[in-house]
């Protein structure tokens, strides 16, 4: 199935029971899901109850098949979702897959009429052994655009959110931030609130924004930080460092990830999703990322915040009364944080 075809059968309020949605972008897959979850449950609120999550690297195909043939609260509609199948090993992916394909053929069928299973995969290798999960038609690529294509890709977005992106303004925004496409549509976000009313974007206003390297070395350092990610936090704090940027000024994004951590935290406590976490979150983030803070936030927990922030203090102290070597403080600090 191709994704305009999916997209009109939506619209027409019809939807597979099953389905395997798969490619290479991760900000279209995710924009793909969200679509779906709209038409299984229009409601958010509703949606938070007739939603069931399942990482495939964790998940027992048992436990799937059995939210497949679960009925939804109330008399809703119901949508499990198993994100990471693309990332199957051929063992564990051949389970699942004889699970489901045995599943599929009892008498009474599955998934149950009301509910939608969906299994998402973000993978460029058409040959991982999850996309032999389901048969060819019940699955949809999500294709992102390449090459020239981008260009018109990021304008026609533009679009969409009522900005006049001129074409040289497109080709400066690919040539600062390149081809991903997540982090165009960041930028993109960023020329809307600073355009207001002034709905045209001129190339110089691209570049003000979204032109100075640091910017982008900046937000991978938060990416680190979040994703756990010690030797990419490192490198790209090396990176700033030799470039002259200030250590005061690194600090802050240090603690500016530290508060992210524990907004979602507190309202993980309070029992929110992650669609509710991710309103909170400005700019506002794919779903797929916020659940991955949600779980880097689990891990760090309360104490590994307070922990943290008393850490950070300790290292503005001793930069503010020259106590000690800001490159030493501010790679310890990191390290520590992003381990």
């Amino acid at each position: 199935m191709e994704v305009p075809a999916l997209l009109h059968e939506l619209a027409q309020g019809r939807g597979p029971r099953i389905l395997l949605v798969h490619g290479s972008e991760p900000l279209l897959v995710e924009e793909l899901l969200e679509r779906l979850a709209a038409h299984v449950c229009p409601d958010p609120e509703a949606m938070s109850l007739n939603r069931e999550v399942f990482h495939a690297d964790t998940a027992a195909a048992e436990a799937v098949i059995a939210a497949g043939a679960a009925l939804g609260l109330f008399g809703g509609r119901r949508l499990v979702l198993v994100r990471g199948v693309g990332d199957l090993s051929a063992k564990p992916a051949e389970r699942l897959r004889a699970a489901v394909e045995a599943a599929r053929a009892r008498r009474e069928g599955w998934p149950t009429d009301g509910t939608m299973v969906v299994f998402a995969a973000v993978a460029g290798d058409r040959r991982a052994p999850g996309l032999r999960l389901l048969p060819e038609a019940d699955q949809v690529e999500v294709r992102g655009p390449s090459g020239r294509a981008v260009a018109g890709w990021i304008r026609e977005r533009a679009r969409d959110s009522g900005l006049d992106l001129a074409p040289e303004a497109a080709k400066a925004l690919l040539d600062l931030v390149g081809e991903d496409l997540s982090r165009l549509t960041s930028e993109l976000e960023k020329v809307a609130l600073y355009a207001g009313a002034e709905r045209r974007v001129s190339e110089a206003v691209v570049r003000a924004l979204a032109g100075e390297t640091r910017v982008h070395q900046y937000w991978e350092l938060t990416q680190a930080l979040e994703g756990a990610d010690r030797s990419g936090a490192l490198v790209v704090l090396e990176r700033l460092l030799s470039a002259g940027e200030e250590p005061a000024v690194l600090l802050a994004w240090v603690v500016g990830y530290l508060h992210n951590v524990w907004r979602v935290l507190a309202a993980t406590t309070e029992g929110a999703d992650a669609r509710r976490v991710a309103a909170l979150l400005k700019p506002r983030r794919p779903e797929w990322v916020v659940e991955r803070l949600m779980a880097r936030a689990t891990t760090v927990g309360a104490a590994g915040v307070a922990d943290g922030v008393t850490r950070c203090y300790d290292v503005e102290r001793r930069l503010k009364t020259s106590s000690g070597n800001p490159r030493a403080l501010l790679t310890l600090l990191v390290a520590d944080l992003a381990g």
